[in-house]
């Protein structure tokens, strides 16, 4: 446990990684030093061939490819930090090819079913309702993740202390601790500064935290939860006619990048705005709009009379 926790404390101190990350790392090095033991292997001497019984013992646990690359990539990350603190000289993860898997594209919504699910977000005018569709705006105009979303401090959206008119464009601190800048619409504008009339509602003095945020509420971060959003707009989305399974807060936020795409926003100006740390996480969307495509090629009226030509 020794060099995890110190390979831990390097990474939130010097990459300012975050907590959910580190949970994350900690427990792929967790499933693997749980594999050491099983196997009587010392971690500071292990070979390649190792760490390829490793991914066969996680192929026969039914763990799936990109998890898989995942462990894998944490480990390596941990070997290279064994490196530099000279307690070993080689990286045992250096020469091992990871196993392939098909990359899946998001669900998105269409921007029709976007307009169905914020016309819905009007009906309820009673506080919660006016929270809920301030939420969504902000969530669709920005593509925020949704742990950004629901942990926004009132100090950053506002023009000033003394104000309660929410800025169009704010900075915000995202995944790694990485400050970026939100830009929002007049209609998120407006639903956020509605919403403010009514915030204190939500707010209580025995938690004083719930002062600090956008969203206040009662859970221990002072803040909504990410499952509560997700439960509430699940809700709505029923209540639109809308599959629930197909509305998600992360779908929004793909939504909101694939709808940016489509009318011809730069590929760079969208891993800006939702904070991307390299480029190829974005190109996704690019993908999106390729399958777009070829599902509107191949319901083109031309291609619909050349097979029924062929049918004849």
């Amino acid at each position: 446990m020794e060099f995890i926790e110190q390979f831990l404390e390097m990474m939130i101190a010097e990459r300012g990684v975050a907590k959910n990350s580190i949970i994350s790392y900690k427990c792929d090095l967790m499933d693997f030093r749980a594999f050491l033991i099983h196997e009587k292997l010392a971690e500071l001497s292990i070979t390649t061939k190792n760490i390829r019984d490793f991914i066969e013992y996680l192929s026969v646990n039914k763990l799936k490819a990109r998890s898989i690359n995942r462990k894998l990539s944490t480990i390596k990350g941990y070997y290279e930090f064994l490196i530099s603190e000279d307690y070993i000289d080689n990286n045992p993860v250096l020469m091992i090819d990871l196993p392939k898997y098909q990359n899946t594209l998001p669900n998105v919504l269409s921007i029709d079913e976007i307009r169905i699910l914020l016309d819905s977000s009007n009906d309820d005018k009673s506080p919660r309702g006016l929270r809920l569709k301030s939420m969504i705006h902000l969530l669709y105009a920005s593509g925020l993740r949704v742990s950004e979303l629901v942990s926004i401090k009132l100090s950053s959206v506002l023009v000033n202390s003394m104000s309660d008119d929410v800025k169009k464009v704010f900075t915000i601190s995202g995944k790694g601790s990485k400050e970026r800048l939100v830009v929002i619409n007049e209609q998120a504008k407006l639903s956020l500064n509605e919403y403010l009339k009514v915030r204190n509602i939500f707010t209580n003095e025995q938690y004083p935290k719930t002062n600090l945020y956008l969203f206040p509420s009662s859970s221990n971060f002072g803040y909504m939860t990410r499952q509560n959003f997700a439960i509430l707009l699940k809700q709505l989305a029923i209540k639109a006619n809308l599959d629930p399974d197909n509305v998600s807060p992360h779908i929004l936020r793909h939504s909101f990048a694939s709808h940016l795409l489509e009318n011809g926003a730069d590929l760079r100006v969208i891993q800006e705005l939702l904070g991307h740390a390299d480029i190829s996480t974005t190109q996704i969307y690019t993908h999106i709009q390729t399958k777009h495509l070829r599902d509107t090629l191949t319901n083109h009226p031309l291609n619909k009379n050349t097979k029924k030509m062929y049918e004849l």
